[in-house]
């Protein structure tokens, strides 16, 4: 993924959001991917705002259909917009390689979204596999100072 289209889905994300050129780059070689991870981070969590607001609307308008189907469909079209939007800044993530400590944080924590069903049981009892892969997303976080909560 070059660079230009990488500015592009920022800017289209965050307008007005804090402008990256060469020498920003040039003093932080992981700028765009802190940019993609703070991007990365607001859409995550507007997205389970709207996941949680839609689950709380359709459990108190269950009992009439017509009324699910006004209440719920405005949320569920937020959250495909969200998801839309996510997308391609979950792939610049995975594509833009991490140069610092500070850039594999971004990667390590949006691994860990992607891999969230790895923290819904106790480490003891996920296959070694994936309690491999979670402590190793727990490492990359913790040396880079991010929070995985």
């Amino acid at each position: 993924m070059s660079l230009d289209e990488t500015l592009r889905i920022l800017a289209t994300v965050e307008p007005g959001g804090p402008m990256l050129d060469e020498k920003a780059i040039e003093n932080n070689p992981d700028a765009v991917l802190v940019a993609l991870g703070r991007s990365f981070e607001a859409l995550s969590a507007e997205l389970a705002t709207l996941q949680q607001q839609d689950a709380q609307s359709a459990a108190t308008t269950c009992d009439a259909k017509s009324q699910v189907a006004a209440v719920v469909l405005p949320g569920v079209e937020r959250i495909e917009a969200v998801l839309s939007s996510l997308d391609p800044i979950e792939r610049a993530i995975m594509a833009i390689p991490a140069r610092t400590v500070v850039g594999l944080g971004v990667k390590a924590r949006h691994a860990a979204h992607v891999l969230s069903n790895y923290w819904t049981e106790v480490p003891e009892r996920l296959d070694w596999d994936a309690r491999t892969v979670r402590h190793l997303i727990e490492s990359a976080c913790s040396v880079a100072g991010v929070d995985l909560s």
